[in-house]
């Protein structure tokens, strides 16, 4: 890969990472579509761990309260603190994409290296943002961190572990 090529896949990372498409799925149709080789996993893996650093500098206070909040949610053992909550139903629905990305490693892995599949994933995610749209419209009903509960946080964690597939967004 050459530098051009990089700097391309790094503006393809950026751009799509925070709107509800998959940058994952995107850095496998991007360099197949263009007939470039396909970036190595630790090439993929610094893009996103760029991503990760550009979350911790603008949120960081945010996740210093979380992590406070946590600390002393143990030390009280106590969830009144909605920052305690969220941190611990953060934790919890992360469980399952770390379980389902333990299992189904080599499956995944395999995903990486099919871009009909991503574009087939692609098309899941197209066809859920609209269907969630629709349902959004039809209900006047939102839930908000108080009416959270534990099966949520699970359901969630759930949810996401279906994005471990490139195609599939995880910010939709």
């Amino acid at each position: 890969m050459d530098i051009i090529q990089a700097i391309i896949l790094g503006i393809v990372q950026g751009a799509t990472e925070f709107i509800p498409v998959s940058s994952s799925g995107h850095l496998v149709i991007v360099p197949w579509l263009l007939g470039w080789d396909k970036p190595s996993l630790l090439f993929d893996t610094m893009l996103h761990w760029g991503t990760l650093v550009a979350i911790f500098v603008v949120f960081w206070r945010d996740f210093l309260a979380l992590i406070r909040a946590w600390f002393t949610s143990l030390a009280r053992r106590s969830l009144a603190d909605p920052n305690a909550r969220l941190a611990w139903f953060i934790i919890v629905g992360t469980i399952p994409a770390v379980v389902a990305g333990l299992l189904f490693d080599d499956f995944l892995e395999s995903m990486f290296l099919n871009p009909q599949a991503v574009g087939f994933f692609m098309l899941i995610t197209a066809g859920l943002l609209a269907g969630s749209e629709q349902l959004a419209k039809r209900s006047q009903a939102t839930r908000d961190l108080e009416h959270m509960n534990w099966t949520d946080a699970i359901v969630i964690g759930v949810a996401q572990s279906f994005a471990l597939l490139p195609g599939i967004s995880r910010s939709g």
